[in-house]
């Protein structure tokens, strides 16, 4: 099973967006198939539907988002039935030891995020941002766009 980056659900949301067509074709398409037991082959972590409501109503975007719109984008994809991954009691000690080797701040909520997909077996992610993941070597990362 794959996750879905927040940058991916920004660009398909992001009307004003240069890979917004592209990227809201990738989303339709992932959130239509399904494997051999009918279940949808995409998660989407909750930390990625909360930060995509704080990046999707930045002012600075090229069409950004009321809040409501927002809440109503993650509302909808509640509704789809596709499966949300929430923290699970070892995120904090997951995050830890996959921190141990850091020295920066600025990947402490990239990182949160591998620990999700760690702790609940998640083996893939699509993003736009592969650099950021593609040292991880239990997740396949991939730029759908």
């Amino acid at each position: 099973m794959y996750a879905l980056d927040t940058n991916i659900l920004v660009y398909a949301h992001n009307t004003g967006a240069k890979r917004h067509t592209e990227a809201k074709k990738f989303v339709q398409q992932v959130m239509n198939q399904r494997d051999k037991d009918g279940n949808l082959t995409v998660c989407k972590p909750s930390q990625v539907l909360i930060e995509f409501m704080n990046v999707i109503t930045w002012s600075r975007l090229e069409a950004p988002l009321p809040l409501q719109d927002a809440i109503q984008v993650v509302k909808d994809y509640l509704a789809t039935g596709v499966t949300i991954l929430h923290p699970l009691p070892t995120q904090l000690d997951t995050l830890l030891k996959l921190l141990k080797n850091e020295t920066s701040r600025k990947k402490v909520f990239d990182i949160a995020l591998v620990a999700i997909l760690k702790d609940h077996k998640i083996t893939g992610i699509y993003t736009v941002n592969t650099k950021d993941f593609k040292h991880y070597s239990f997740l396949d990362v991939k730029n759908p766009l």
